[in-house]
């Protein structure tokens, strides 16, 4: 199943789909979690090439879950490398390069050379999206060598295409086709469709780097020949904008300028955030050689919109992963320290013991010196056992704190990440959408226009009006304003008002003794999505009436209640859920120090109650 499958992944998706989930049933029935972490992961790269990006992270996880508790760390790392491929084509290049950092720490711990190959290559195409092309260039290169000392071809094509693009980049465009030319034929070989034609897009941006317009029609077809029958939709946006620059040259600019807004509207629907900057990018260029200087510095404004959550405090973040990095990595170092110490001192026991047996033979003629050796041994034991037994305690805590850090890394990401993106869709895409809508009231009074037209431009002004309105609250769920500029207690007033407002769900809110200034920024923003989490929890499962969320402070602990009239659970489920809701909601209250006891039964309601302790955290 699963042989069957990969031959059919890249060319057949559907008939590889049907063979991913018979190899989950199968896997199932016969309690093979390697096979069943397969099958995940290959419906996960399915749905992931049919832009269900967020289906796919869901089913990686779970494959992930699966192998980790199985003990199966290449297929750990493999699912890794394939969820930082995801991440990488929607735009995250943080979240891409993670993953691929994890694979890459697995291959090397398993010294599995041949994946190495294909991490670096990987790498290599993560720094050339951050315009980093030199590292692009060198990681490039140090995957194209292993392959080529391993003998094999795994992971060569990426490295060639990644290698190709930093050449292109770096203006190096007639070696950049010499390895094209070359990857074309591996890719063919290959029978790799999705290889072939990335390689075509980047011989197209090579011939527009040395004016060869002429040449990129061909190549363009081709791409959407081979894109169009496996729903490669990356292909398909490459080979319109191809096609938009050919005749955008051939000064046939109606059609040029058809087909960049085909590439727009189809990077735009399927998530492709890079591949969107690019065809808005050609959409400006076409602009100016029209002469409309105002269209351009539309697309323009678009693409630097994109540039900006792309590469916008990218230096800051690489700094604060590398100090975060070298701190787990100190800590990992001080956990092997212990653990050698303590293997020491378990064969000095068991040497111990070889003398004592070896000795007790003498006991017979020097009774008192036998007598004074082995309590004196045995003092020396249970010293040591006590000693092994405070090393092991260390390796507890050290780990425990390894642990701490790295879930404060990521909540410090997640709400600096959160915070950078609503800022950016509240200020950048919120100030283009208000300044079109006033455009278009402007250009109304100064048109002459029939009832009809003026019935249509009423309705498109709604939906600009809705899509404004849709753009702030999803700005809002991301970061509240008032958490920002008020702080804990009024961002958790002003949302618990909202939902009582909207009838779903009759919320009252109360706080007693909430001190802002004892509360720090990542303890905030970390409380106010657990409540935010369950109050959405009681709308979605509870089928509740009434709710109470209250907050008390006292003594240096926060404590947080939330309570509903529902339909409540068994919370035995609590013990096996696997979901993400339950996992962040401990993982956060676990991070901030805090308990957490959930009191529910089916038809009674439910009551949380969660004590915090670490308000300065």
């Amino acid at each position: 199943m699963l042989n069957l499958g990969i031959l059919y992944l890249e060319n057949q998706p559907d008939s590889a789909d049907y063979y991913a989930k018979a190899l989950c049933k199968l896997s199932e029935k016969n309690h093979e979690p390697n096979g069943l972490a397969n099958g995940l992961s290959m419906q996960a790269y399915i749905l992931g090439n049919k832009n269900r990006q967020e289906e796919a992270i869901a089913m990686y996880l779970q494959a992930i879950a699966i192998a980790k508790k199985a003990n199966l760390q290449k297929q750990v790392a493999n699912i890794c490398n394939n969820m930082a491929i995801l991440y990488n084509s929607i735009g995250d290049q943080s979240a891409s390069l993670d993953y691929y950092l994890k694979a890459a720490a697995i291959y090397e711990q398993i010294k599995d050379s041949s994946s190495m190959s294909f991490i670096y290559g990987n790498i290599a195409g993560v720094y050339n999206d951050l315009k980093e092309f030199n590292n692009g260039y060198l990681y490039s290169l140090k995957g194209i060598s292993l392959c080529r000392r391993l003998h094999t071809t795994h992971g060569l094509g990426s490295g060639m295409v990644n290698l190709s693009s930093s050449l292109i980049s770096l203006k190096r465009y007639d070696t950049a086709l010499v390895v094209l030319y070359q990857n074309k034929e591996l890719a063919r070989e290959e029978m790799n469709k999705t290889q072939e034609v990335n390689v075509l897009a980047n011989i197209n941006y090579a011939y527009a780097g040395l004016g060869k317009f002429s040449l990129i029609k061909a190549n363009a077809d081709e791409m959407m020949s081979l894109s169009e029958p496996i729903d490669y939709k990356e292909g398909i946006c490459y080979a319109l904008v191809g096609l938009a620059e050919y005749w955008s040259h051939q000064k046939m600019f109606t059609l040029a300028i058809h087909y960049a807004d085909k590439a727009i509207s189809t990077a735009g629907k399927t998530k492709l955030i890079t591949t969107l900057r690019d065809a808005y990018q050609e959409a400006g260029n076409i602009e100016v050689a029209m002469g409309n200087i105002t269209r351009y510095h539309y697309y323009d404004d678009l693409r630097d919109s994109i540039d900006e959550v792309l590469y916008s405090d990218k230096i800051v973040k690489n700094t604060q992963e590398l100090d975060a990095k070298y701190s787990l990595n100190k800590k990992q170092t001080e956990i092997d320290d212990l653990n050698k110490e303590r293997e020491i001192q378990q064969l000095t026991i068991k040497q111990r013991s070889t003398m004592n047996w070896a000795l007790s033979s003498l006991v017979l003629v020097t009774a008192l010196i036998g007598f004074l050796y082995n309590r004196n041994y045995r003092q020396k034991k249970r010293l040591l056992q006590a000693n092994t037994l405070l090393q092991q305690q260390r390796i507890a805590e050290l780990e425990k704190e390894r642990q701490l850090l790295a879930a404060r890394g990521v909540l410090q990401g997640q709400i600096g990440e959160r915070t950078r993106l609503a800022k950016d869709l509240h200020d950048g895409l919120g100030s283009i959408l208000s300044s079109a809508k006033y455009s278009f009231s402007s250009m109304k009074d100064n048109l002459i226009i029939t009832p009809v037209t003026a019935a249509a431009f009423e309705r498109s002004m709604g939906m600009l009006d809705h899509s404004i309105s849709e753009l702030r609250r999803i700005a809002h769920n991301m970061m509240p304003e008032a958490l920002v500029k008020f702080g804990l207690d009024s961002a958790l007033r002003d949302f618990c008002n909202s939902v009582d407002q909207s009838g779903a769900l009759q919320l009252t809110y109360q706080s007693f003794d909430i001190e802002e200034s004892s509360i720090s920024a990542l303890t905030a923003g970390a409380v106010y999505r657990i409540i935010q989490e369950l109050v959405n929890n009681i709308l979605r499962h509870a089928n509740a009436t009434t709710a109470l969320v209250q907050l008390v402070r006292k003594d240096g602990t926060l404590s947080i209640t939330v309570e509903d009239n529902g339909k409540g659970f068994n919370t035995s489920i609590l013990q096996t859920s696997n979901g993400t809701g339950y996992l962040n909601l401990r993982n956060r209250v676990e991070y901030l120090n805090g308990t957490i006891d959930i009191q529910t039964a089916p038809d009674k309601g439910t009551s949380v109650n969660i004590e915090i302790s670490n308000l300065a955290a």
